[in-house]
């Protein structure tokens, strides 16, 4: 028998009732304590958005128009002081996967966990206490480091808990908090802007330190958190520290003879990782690069476009008014299309599958981002507007925004699992930087018809990504998907080929 039979045959023994388990109450503590980082991570990066619409008209201190005017699709799109704020989080938040991914698997899951939320609450803090717009930009660039970073962690640590029937719904349960998230950050903006409509100058201050406190909240538990199974094996080859923490999971006690094994730990450079996953990292990041260029400009922006739709219906309402109602719409397309969709998801993806929702996903999101740059009075016009922006986040959400987030956490091995889960979240943050930074100065040089028909384009570039490059995940082990990968010259140009 040979090393990698006995591997192997010792994996199974061990990880065998961690797949075969009930979800119990241990996945739902892990739930809450990941889900709770992406509450905050979404109230953190989206609530930038009010910021940024209130800036228009109200500055605390100076924020300069055009800083310099860079080439984007033959255009000269002009950085401006809003751009740059408002991107600011998210240029932290494409470094922090890089960084927190590659430590989770050099120094370990527990070793590393929580630190991020350490980062995202010292930045918030920070960021409430800004005296220039400079000091802002670095602050926002620090909590999204924070941000950034519980991507790979978060994600890495629920997969290798999960069992196998419901590994995709445990995982899109932690990113599906994310809507409550940013629901919250709205929802905290109206009321403020009800009862304080004259104290701009404290509001802003609030919402920005308001995200340390639920991160501030979890960080305790997430120290606490055990060393997840199959680093413990695969990569510390601690067979029998393993078997127990299994055994306390599910209740079910692993063989001695397994436990006693004397297994291989696996560790790995990141050239070795490049160089063997390359079709599976170039499919799993550049469909999240694609998915977030035209996902986190219309959110952050969303109560930038509203707000310019509010005084076109409602000329004589004050600044602050213009800006409740853009609020208001927004937490109506949050409740009534980026909520559901999220659930959705996470009803849909063990019995659907990964690979389909993100190809449904990406279609939809072309065709009605089509129909609005070809139909642009349609932007005009409040309620048919909301109900076909709102059906890009209901199909984005249901599909690439939570697919792009599980995929990488199922098709690479432990020992590069959060690497390349880091290395796809990475940049898809790029993506969403470049879209943030550029998306108000392309709206006000394309209009909104011409942004939708650019938006429709990198969504069909992401449904071709996605036929091309993602494997099917659903209901096979981590092992299962992972083991016997082939080398980088026997591999297929197709998914599915390269996939196990």
């Amino acid at each position: 028998m040979t090393e990698s039979e006995v591997s192997g045959d010792v994996d199974r023994a061990i990880l065998q009732p961690l797949d075969d388990a009930r979800v119990s109450r241990f996945h739902w503590k892990t739930i809450l304590i990941a889900g709770m980082g992406f509450f905050t991570d979404a109230y953190d990066l989206f609530v930038i958005g009010v910021l940024v619409a209130m800036f228009a008209f109200y500055q605390p201190f100076g924020i300069p128009g055009t800083l310099v005017s860079l080439p984007f699709f033959g255009t000269l799109a002009p950085i401006t002081g809003l751009g740059l704020l408002g991107a600011s989080a998210i240029f932290g938040a494409a470094l922090g996967p890089f960084i927190f991914g590659r430590l989770g698997d050099l120094l370990g899951r527990k070793t590393i966990y929580g630190l991020e939320m350490l980062i995202l609450v010292v930045g918030a803090l920070l960021s409430a206490l800004a005296w220039s717009l400079a000091s802002l930009i670095l602050f926002r660039f620090f909590v999204g480091i924070g941000i950034g970073g519980d991507y790979p962690m978060s994600s890495t640590i629920m997969s290798e808990y999960s069992n196998v029937k419901s590994r995709g719904r445990l995982v899109g349960t932690v990113f599906a908090m994310q809507g409550f998230g940013l629901l919250a950050g709205v929802a905290l903006a109206i009321g403020l802007l009800a009862a304080f409509p004259t104290s701009l100058a404290i509001i802003w201050r609030v919402l920005l330190g308001a995200g340390a406190v639920p991160a501030a909240l979890v960080y305790y538990w997430r120290r606490r958190l055990p060393e997840t199974p199959r680093y413990s094996l695969h990569v510390q080859g601690k067979a029998k520290e393993t078997a127990q923490l299994v055994g306390r999971v599910t209740g079910v006690s692993v063989s001695s003879q397994a436990s006693a094994a004397q297994v291989h730990a696996h560790r790995g450079s990141y050239a070795d990782f490049l160089l063997r996953y390359w079709p599976l990292v170039l499919g799993t990041a550049l469909s999240w690069f694609l998915f977030d260029m035209s996902f986190y400009g219309t959110s952050i922006y969303t109560p930038t476009l509203l707000s310019s739709l509010s005084l076109s219906y409602s000329p004589g309402l004050t600044a602050v008014q213009h800006l409740m109602v853009a609020e208001e719409y927004s937490a109506l397309i949050a409740i009534a299309f980026t909520i559901p969709g999220y659930w959705i998801a996470v009803a849909l993806i063990d019995r659907v599958g990964r690979r389909t929702l993100q190809t449904v996903g990406f279609g939809v999101m072309a065709l009605v981002f089509a129909v609005l740059g070809f139909n642009p009075g349609l932007i005009g016009l409040a309620a048919p507007f909301v109900v076909l922006y709102g059906l890009t986040f209901l199909f984005g959400n249901l599909g690439p925004n939570t697919t792009t987030f599980i995929v990488p956490t199922e098709v690479f091995p432990t020992q590069y699992r959060a690497t390349g889960q880091g290395f796809a979240a990475g940049c898809g943050k790029i993506g969403a930087a470049i879209s943030t930074l550029f998306f108000g100065a392309l709206l006000t040089l394309w209009h909104p018809g011409g942004m939708m028909l650019f938006l429709a384009l990198l969504a069909t570039l992401g449904l071709g990504v996605t036929l091309a490059l993602i494997p099917e995940t659903k209901r096979r082990s981590l092992e299962e998907l992972t083991e016997g990968a082939p080398a980088p010259e026997k591999m297929g140009s197709t998914a599915p080929q390269f996939a196990h």
